[in-house]
């Protein structure tokens, strides 16, 4: 079986479950099935997967047709300009916070040197947004989950601004 002839039966498999963009969702989960961007899955959609790498995607498919959030299922999210690394351990950030961070980025725009607090920092999507925008702030996120500040953690060395962050 070749990599589009999967894709179309995955985006059956969750058409058939009421599951929005199921052809977009079966694209991500092959590409994160075959560890390649969904560049590379349309490009050579003619190519055969083996049995394991067929078996791992259906096991997506099965779990993405539950419900379960495709964030959840690649363990990321894009936020803002950058990749952040989440689990089933953290909520998911939402487009709509994005207007969060815009807000603060006009506010500090004039400022030369900020410390910020996040409370309940989780993957830290604004937090680190913003320390990545901005050179000469510091922050401190806190959380009460010890997953969430490993999470975060993560995030902060992947994003290059662990050097300003106290968690």
């Amino acid at each position: 079986m070749n990599i589009n002839f999967a894709i179309n039966q995955g985006s059956k498999i969750l058409k058939d479950k009421f599951i929005p963009n199921p052809q977009l969702d079966a694209e991500i989960l092959m590409a994160k099935t075959i560890n390649k961007d969904r560049k590379y899955i349309l490009l050579n959609s003619n190519l055969p997967l083996n049995k394991d790498n067929l078996n791992n995607f259906y096991k997506l498919i099965e779990k993405r047709s539950l419900g379960n959030p495709i964030a959840y299922l690649i363990n990321k999210k894009f936020f803002w300009n950058s990749e952040f690394f989440i689990t089933n351990n953290i909520l998911i950030p939402r487009p709509d916070t994005e207007l969060i961070l815009e807000n603060l980025l006009r506010l500090t725009r004039h400022k030369k040197k900020i410390s910020i607090l996040e409370i309940g920092v989780g993957s830290g999507c604004i937090l680190l947004s913003l320390l990545k925008e901005r050179q000469y702030i510091y922050g401190t996120g806190i959380d009460i989950s010890k997953k969430c500040l490993n999470i975060c953690k993560i995030n902060a060395y992947n994003l290059k601004v662990g050097s300003r962050l106290k968690l």
